[in-house]
């Protein structure tokens, strides 16, 4: 009798541990890029749009980018913060992406900030036909 409710017991475990370990493998991922260039200057917004639309907008197929103002050793600096929810797999292009531009506008880095997501929603519009709000989760 003990066997068998041990037996429940551990494949009770290892069904959450299966379940929960799917959903760590989503992540929000927020990229800090910054603005502001070695011995003086910045990256100019021309020079943004472009790394947007030619790098972020060719790697991510849907991401969020929001102006921001931060701090790097002690000297404020002029940021644009890129969010984006991701696969573990996807995390080498995240990578990738941060090197480039670290390189071609001479950052000393990009720095990167990776979040379990448990769940998200879309929440679409009511329909008339239906007369209820749809929601479509993942």
């Amino acid at each position: 009798m003990k066997t068998c409710k041990m037996i429940v017991l551990l494949f009770f475990v290892w069904c959450c541990l299966a379940t929960t370990g799917s959903a760590a493998e989503i992540y929000r991922l927020r990229m800090f890029f910054g603005l502001s260039l070695p011995g003086g200057g910045a990256v100019s917004l021309n020079e943004w749009q472009q790394f947007e639309q030619k790098e972020i907008a060719t790697t991510f197929e849907g991401f969020n980018v929001v102006d921001s103002k931060g701090y790097y050793k002690g000297q404020v600096e002029r940021s644009k913060l890129v969010t984006v929810i991701l696969e573990e797999k996807e995390m080498v292009k995240a990578k990738a992406l941060a090197k480039l531009y670290a390189t071609r506008f001479q950052q000393d880095s990009v720095m990167i900030i990776k979040t379990p997501v448990m769940e998200w929603s879309f929440i679409e519009p009511d329909t008339q036909e239906e007369g209820r709000k749809a929601v479509t989760e993942r």
